[in-house]
């Protein structure tokens, strides 16, 4: 084997190999200084040009080459390459039997070629590299199934690959199986996204339904998404939205509309019947727009047909949002200042809402020049309005009730340190105006306040040895106090309540906790093991309550080994005896399963909700995932769902089931490319 290196400024160093014969040469996989090379069993050499047989391997900067001859020009860097070519630029792999190519310019023009961009497999009929990022390709298939008969595949006249991460196609086919479904003139496409998904299956509520959601790329960053929902019980429903996602905006606009068939299957009362008919929509429209790191905009507006069209079509959405958020924020912050301006005002009637014009501006915790002192400002003014849900005519709806309110809070720190000790005094003075108040006059409310925070800290290395937690162990301990005082003016039931800031009082008590921190080392970095906060108040006044102490708070973060990690949070009321809330999570991820649970107990709405989720083997062929919400309390399974994949060539087929509570039922049915496991249609999960 021979081994030439080049640049095409070295030609004689060429010749110099040329003379060499057969002989064999060592080279290094990495050669820093010549970034081309070539290897050939023969190699012939007349002055600038070059003509290599017999297995050619070649390294042209970020180019590896395998084929059969080769033959060029070291001046001028073209390149004329034959037989059995695999091409290999970073993630892209050529396969075809003729290629010119310029190492230097990095362009060239293939015959009939097979490409491979994971997990997208093309076959071309004529590739050209028009310039260092973008690609010609003429009669191009391109799909995720590397079977000759596919079970999904998409045919352009012509294509242009950009960056290789999106295609722009002209005169587009989509094909299932030989069977032609759609036509575009125009298609561009994300390498990396799939384009359709499928499921279908049996619901007590829908009937037998099929959900069909496509994807089209109309630009780089601008996708369309069409979705078909049939449902025999419902009629068709009709969704479009578009999401975009540019280096500093993203964001997204969806509608549905469905002419319902059965508008009262779940809800049929009286007061539901005044607010539900069969025309059925909701818009939704989300977007955050950067300016910079700290100068932003983001929006979320939805409207509603009625209030249970999110529960009966879009569950998970309403799983996580049962009533769904209208705002606008504007926010600008520095090391500083941050300012917000802020609306929310509600859409729909049917819920209750605090409407909210408000601008804040906050001056961060600062230290005034030439002094010891820290000052800290929160400022605000609203234009506020609370509004109460119209549910039917025959229920009363309760007044509505605004103010303009201007609020101010300022607190100055004198941060001290006495030997082991931390010292923060404080001194704060809160005013707030309202407008208007209960007693249908306006209002100053004041609240001088003071306090002191003392800290100290104390470390000690538990261990150097490595355990299943890491490497080391290492304890701090934290004892704190804080004095809190404050003083108001006036009682809050004076005062229309919109928020926290409303339900100000007297205070006089001592914050008195204890935090815990275990750390360790992985991957030669200091973690946390566990972070645990532990925390009361001692009441000096007790409003009236009998009790020296409130509850115990519980805060606690305990990221126990890489893959698991449990967070705590709640409140014991040692008093009483009893447990008011408490919430617990638990996740675990070892690549082949995933798993999460979480425990949320809250006494005075009688809840003690399980909620647990997992994915077993998601990469395999046969994947499995279940979900369920279950309140103990009233002994209650609100939902559960299991389904089973199976990845077959390049589809991902599942099937499973889903029961709600109210005895509703769906059986499910999905399709989709397995190259895209998350690209799904799912009304549930």
């Amino acid at each position: 084997m021979l081994t030439v290196r080049f640049r095409h400024i070295l030609p004689a160093v060429c010749a110099g190999l040329m003379s060499a014969g057969a002989a064999d040469f060592d080279v290094p996989k990495e050669i820093p200084d010549e970034p081309f090379d070539l290897r050939a069993a023969r190699f012939e050499y007349t002055n600038d040009t070059f003509i290599a047989s017999g297995g050619v391997t070649g390294r042209f900067e970020n180019v590896t080459l395998r084929a059969d001859r080769a033959s060029g020009n070291t001046e001028t860097g073209d390149l004329r390459i034959e037989g059995d070519i695999h091409f290999e630029r970073g993630d892209v792999v050529w396969q075809g039997s003729e290629l010119d190519y310029n190492y230097l310019t990095q362009s060239g023009n293939f015959g009939p070629s097979t490409l491979n961009f994971d997990p997208i497999l093309m076959s071309v009929d004529h590739v050209q590299r028009v310039s260092t990022n973008e690609y010609m390709l003429e009669g191009a298939s391109f799909s995720t199934c590397p079977k000759d008969h596919k079970h999904f595949h998409v045919k352009a006249k012509e294509a242009r690959l950009v960056d290789e991460k999106y295609l722009k196609a002209k005169g587009v086919t989509v094909y299932v199986g030989k069977v032609p479904v759609f036509y575009v003139p125009y298609w561009r496409q994300k390498l990396s996204k799939s384009i359709f998904s499928f499921e279908a299956g049996m619901g007590s509520e829908w009937g037998v339904y099929g959900m069909i959601r496509a994807t089209v790329p109309v630009t780089e960053h601008f996708d369309s998404i069409t979705d078909l929902n049939l449902y025999s019980k419902r009629g068709v429903g009709l969704g479009q939205g578009f999401e975009w996602d540019y280096p500093k905006a993203t964001g997204e606009f969806s509608a549905f509309y469905i002419k319902d068939q059965d508008p009262y299957a779940k809800y049929d009362s009286d007061s539901a019947k005044e607010l539900i008919d069969d025309e059925r929509y909701r818009l939704k429209f989300e977007h955050l727009q950067k300016f910079t790191d700290t100068l932003y905009v983001n929006t979320k507006l939805n409207y509603l047909s009625d209030p249970a069209v999110l529960e009966e079509f879009f569950k998970s959405e309403y799983r996580s949002y049962a009533q769904p958020e209208n705002y606008l924020s504007f926010v600008y912050g520095n090391s500083y200042i941050g300012t917000e301006a802020f609306a929310n005002q509600r859409l729909n009637d049917f819920y209750s809402n605090t409407d909210r014009l408000e601008y804040s501006l906050d001056l961060y915790r600062t230290r005034i020049p030439g002094t010891p002192f820290y000052v800290e400002s929160e400022n605000a003014i609203s234009d506020l309005g609370r509004r109460f849900a119209e549910t039917n005519s025959l229920v009363a709806v309760p007044a509505s009730y605004d103010s303009v309110r201007a609020d101010t809070m300022n607190t100055i720190y004198m941060p001290q340190r006495w030997g082991f000790l931390s010292l923060v005094p404080r001194a704060s003075y809160r005013a707030t105006y309202y407008s208007d108040s209960v007693g249908g006059t306006d209002e100053m409310r004041q609240i001088p306040g003071a306090g002191m925070e003392l800290s100290f800290q104390a470390n000690k290395v538990l261990s150097e040895r490595e355990r299943w937690y890491g490497k080391g162990l290492r304890h701090k301990f934290e004892p704190y106090a804080d004095y809190i005082y404050q003083d108001s003016s006036v009682r809050t039931n004076a005062l229309h309540q919109f928020d926290d800031v409303d339900m100000l009082q007297d205070e006089n008590k001592v914050k008195i906790g204890f935090r815990n921190v275990l750390q360790t080392k992985r991957d030669g970095r200091v973690s946390r093991f566990i972070d645990l906060d532990l925390y009361t108040y001692y009441q000096m006044e007790d409003h009236d309550t009998g009790n020296d102490f409130d509850s115990l708070f519980i805060d606690a973060r305990m990221p126990l080994t890489k893959q698991m990690m449990i967070d705590l949070e709640g409140e014991i009321d040692w008093n009483r005896g009893e447990v008011p809330f408490f919430n617990t999570r638990f996740s675990h991820d070892s690549g082949d399963l995933i798993l999460s649970l979480e425990h949320l107990y809250r006494q005075s709405k009688r809840q003690s909700l399980w909620t647990p989720r997992f994915e077993l083997y998601p990469e395999s062929k046969f994947s499995f995932e279940g979900y369920a919400r279950y309140d103990d309390r009233p002994n209650d399974l609100e939902e559960i769902a299991g389904i089973v994949y199976m990845n077959y060539c390049c589809m991902r087929y599942g099937i499973g089931y889903h029961f709600y509570d109210e005895d509703e039922h769906r059986l499910m049915f999905s399709i989709g490319l397995s190259a895209f496991p998350k690209a799904r249609v799912r009304s549930s999960f």
